[in-house]
């Protein structure tokens, strides 16, 4: 333990019972006079400041103060709990986060939440929805009764992904929805929801929201990249692949990835050998030690009689293939040296 930490834990010990004799000297219960009110804000401007010029024990000895005479005021509580983090008092720092929470869930969900997340433990991931769920309910109350303008965004945004790893995807997409009532559909609305069905197994869906922002945005190549990516797992028919692949190359013709994968396409499916040479040539143009592009060009030449070159870029390939692909290029040159 630091001097400074030492220091600090002595100081809390004095400043736990000073505080304590003071509730229960001056402080009535349930109540607060206006002379209370004065010393809690002088208390609470002296801690801003003293935390503003990184004088932490002395803000941790005037929050303590203002603890005591506002025990239930969760920006107090959730203040100290900041402090105890930053010393590694990880324990209290949670308790004090969820009592501020508890006092004041509309402000103070923020650090508990983002505490829970960081430990990340079955318990904890379940702690958060219910956090996330209630400080939901309260500002949702708050907008209903027009004490509020909207939900706050970070809130809806962790929500969601709360549902997502507890794979309730139907309440996912309905905090999207609230997300969208809000900031209006957009690029990130589509993405989101694409993401939601992708994982959830419903590629079908997932296809749907990628075309419906299509229709607004026709030219957008990551959008349609998205959409290949689902089609070329799922197995889609050689046609509507090509009229992908043939859709992204009109507005990005030096995309590697795809012109790759539809040369290979072609070669693996009886297709056009020269125009899949041609696309192929270009990858390793570009990306001359890509083993990625060297094996598909080395098997398109391979299928149009041409093993001896073929051979010269698959063991290019091999060369610089990681463990992940070499299995594969090794595949090829067997199948060529039978």
């Amino acid at each position: 333990m630091n001097i400074e930490n030492r220091k600090l834990k002595i100081r809390t010990y004095i400043v736990f019972f000073l505080c304590s004799l003071y509730s229960v000297l001056f402080i009535p219960l349930n109540a607060v006079t206006t002379e209370q009110e004065q010393q809690f804000a002088y208390y609470w401007y002296a801690a801003k400041q003293a935390i503003m010029e990184e004088r932490f024990t002395d803000a941790y000895v005037l929050l303590e103060f203002c603890h005591a005479l506002k025990p239930d005021d969760g920006t107090t509580t959730g203040f100290l709990g900041v402090i105890h983090k930053g010393i590694g008092n990880y324990a209290r720092a949670l308790l004090l986060f969820k009592n501020a929470f508890e006092s004041d869930p509309y402000d103070q969900w923020f650090r508990y939440s983002k505490m829970l997340m960081e430990m990340e433990t079955p318990e904890t991931n379940l702690e958060l929805v219910r956090v996330l769920e209630k400080a939901h309910d309260v500002q949702s109350q708050a907008v209903k009764n027009k004490k509020a303008q909207i939900i706050d965004e970070e809130l809806l945004e962790q929500l969601k992904v709360a549902y997502i790893a507890q794979r309730e995807w139907k309440k996912a997409l309905a905090i999207q929805d609230e997300t969208d009532l809000q900031k209006g559909y957009d690029a990130y609305s589509a993405l989101a929801r694409y993401r939601i069905y992708a994982l959830w197994g419903k590629p079908k869906k997932a296809i749907n929201e990628i075309d419906k922002y299509l229709e607004q945005d026709p030219t957008n190549v990551r959008f349609m990249l998205f959409k290949l990516d689902i089609m070329e797992q799922t197995g889609a028919k050689p046609k509507e692949l090509y009229a992908m692949y043939e859709r992204i190359l009109e507005y990005d013709p030096y995309n590697l990835m795809v012109l790759n994968n539809y040369a290979y396409h072609l070669a693996t499916h009886k297709g056009d050998l020269q125009k899949a040479e041609k696309m192929s040539a270009i990858t390793i143009q570009e990306e001359p030690q890509n083993p990625v592009y060297l094996d598909t060009y080395g098997w398109i030449l391979h299928l149009q009689g041409q093993d001896e070159l073929a051979l010269f870029y698959l063991n290019r390939a091999k060369w610089n293939a990681q463990e992940n692909t070499k299995e594969e290029v090794e595949k090829h040159i067997k199948a060529i040296q039978k």
